[in-house]
């Protein structure tokens, strides 16, 4: 099995990255997502608000407003009746509502880790002959997409074409020596703990803890907001699962008002797809933010930026073993100590200073 990064990608908690939506108002200003959230975006987070309660509410509402149009009654749901029904609701009424949407999004959010781990393919043992067959599935779309980056000519547009497959090969699956998930979310980001930092021999599952805090400016606006997009689709495929389930049960004896229920399920399939294209993305800036914060680390661990990218390398097994497998470091490992950015040098001081520059 491959490891599961997003039990140990998460260091710390980060600040809710605004997504990526935005609209312009009529001055033309953008807008964002978070500030048309209104003032709850302040007290539950918009992260909390994007991941947890939108889709709570809008699967939630879809519900209610069946069981207000009769179901799960036999015969055609009114949706006269669940108008009517909306329009008497008081203001009391209307606030127990939005407690118990509340209510069951906070309850759910802390499970939102284990709800990834499950669309990647960590489903019990009673599931296990699903597993199988699904895996089977997984390693025949790797064979055939192994199978595309073969070059049949040495012409450019060939070689082109070669290499787009072999991007999307090493985005979407994990290496060979690795056994595939039964899932396509748990291939890409199998594929990104394989893949992240590989050139530099760093282990981003035990590295990017580390590295993450130090990254800023737009590779960490582009990290969080794939990460909260990623985690968005994904419980909105679960939750959309579940109201399918849920409508059906409501509207079985409601004739063709049935196929209401295929509503849901469409919005699961196409939210799951979503999450595997978030995850592509995300593993993608992760990708990018080692490399360009990578050195940011040296200086924090108090190490010497090493020299070459041999040395680098070395440098980097080591520490990941360290991490690991809390492999003491070699006892001469030299640290640098470099004065803290707070406390200016005397020459600093002398051009700063306004009583010595006036």
């Amino acid at each position: 099995m491959p490891r599961l990064l997003r039990a140990r990608l998460q260091p710390v908690a980060h600040p809710a990255a605004v997504p990526a939506m935005h609209r312009t108002d009529g001055g033309g200003a953008p807008v964002k997502v978070s500030s048309l959230l209104g003032p709850a975006g302040g007290v539950l987070g918009s992260r909390f608000l994007l991941v947890s309660y939108l889709p709570t509410l809008s699967c939630g509402f879809f519900l209610l407003v069946l069981a207000w149009a009769g179901a799960p009654r036999a015969g055609a749901p009114d949706f006269g009746r669940a108008w009517d029904t909306i329009a008497q609701l008081g203001v009391g009424e209307l606030l127990l509502l939005w407690l118990a949407l509340t209510l069951v999004a906070i309850v759910a959010h802390p499970f939102q880790l284990r709800l990834v781990r499950v669309l990647e393919g960590d489903w019990p043992a009673i599931l296990a002959r699903i597993r199988v067959r699904a895996v089977r599935r997984q390693e025949s779309r790797r064979q055939e997409a192994e199978r595309r980056t073969a070059s049949l000519s040495p012409s450019a547009a060939e070689m082109n074409r070669a290499g787009a497959a072999w991007t999307e090969l090493t985005t979407r699956f994990p290496p060979n020596e690795l056994p595939a998930a039964p899932t396509a979310l748990g291939n890409t980001l199998a594929a990104m703990e394989s893949y992240a930092g590989s050139t530099h021999r760093l282990d981003v599952v035990v590295a990017w803890p580390r590295l993450y805090p130090l990254v800023d400016g737009g590779a960490k606006e582009s990290v969080d907001t794939y990460r909260d997009a990623m985690d968005a689709a994904s419980r909105l495929a679960v939750t959309a699962s579940l109201t399918a389930v849920a409508a059906a049960a409501l509207l079985w004896h409601s004739g063709w008002w049935l196929l209401l229920a295929a509503a849901p399920a469409f919005l699961a399939r196409l939210s799951y797809r979503a999450a595997v294209h978030s995850a592509a993305a995300y593993g993608a800036a992760v990708d990018a933010a080692i490399d360009t914060y990578r050195f940011a680390l040296y200086d924090k661990l108090c190490l010497a930026r090493p020299a070459t990218p041999g040395a680098e390398r070395d440098l980097n097994a080591l520490l990941c073993t360290h991490w690991r497998q809390r492999v003491p470091l070699p006892a001469d490992l030299p640290y640098t100590h470099s004065p803290a950015a707070s406390e200016p040098t005397p020459e600093s001081a002398s051009r700063t200073d306004p009583a010595q520059n006036a």
